[in-house]
């Protein structure tokens, strides 16, 4: 019988639940920082979204189910801290609708990690915009999907560039 206190399973899942859990936090508070920034050169509604380079880096070095987990427990904490269930409805949207769509390009394998998110910046602003239609219950919201989307396809450029020079110089070891 081993005399460690935790079997060599429990202490793989403890590293993933303390990955994850350091991620999460680590993807809030660029979501808090990026809420003090001064308004950018976007239009409304559009942001850089710094808090999806973590989920990103978590889809590539770690699991689909670890994105996911981030990404969701990102956006119910935010929703409470900005205090709005509209904030958790077109958040949950945009992301879940660019999580899916950066899952489906990563396992084609045929599109970089920059391609990826940049879809899934344009993913994000589709999501967020059939949300918005259904929110308020009109379709001319669509019309601003070309500049909306636009801007989610240059953020998710960022995004991209910054999540692969992130995976550049982290250990390549998973957890």
């Amino acid at each position: 019988m081993r005399g460690d206190f935790f079997s060599k399973r429990q202490v793989i899942y403890l590293r993933r639940l303390t990955t994850d859990a350091l991620l999460i936090s680590l993807s809030l508070i660029l979501f808090l920082v990026e809420g003090l920034l001064p308004p950018l050169m976007l239009p409304p509604g559009a942001k850089f979204g710094l808090a999806n380079a973590v989920t990103l880096v978590a889809l590539y070095m770690f699991s689909e189910v670890d994105a996911l987990i981030i990404l969701l427990t990102r956006i119910f904490l935010a929703g409470v801290f900005a205090g709005s269930p509209t904030v958790i409805f077109f958040s949950v949207s945009g992301g879940l609708l660019s999580l899916a769509a950066m899952i489906l390009l990563k396992r084609t394998k045929k599109f970089s990690i920059v391609g990826v998110s940049a879809a899934g910046g344009f993913f994000h602003n589709v999501g967020q915009i059939f949300a918005a239609m259904f929110f308020m219950n009109s379709q001319k919201i669509f019309f601003y999907l070309p500049l909306l989307g636009t801007c989610g396809i240059f953020v998710g450029v960022l995004i991209g560039l910054l999540s692969k020079e992130i995976l550049r110089r982290l250990p390549t070891k998973k957890v």
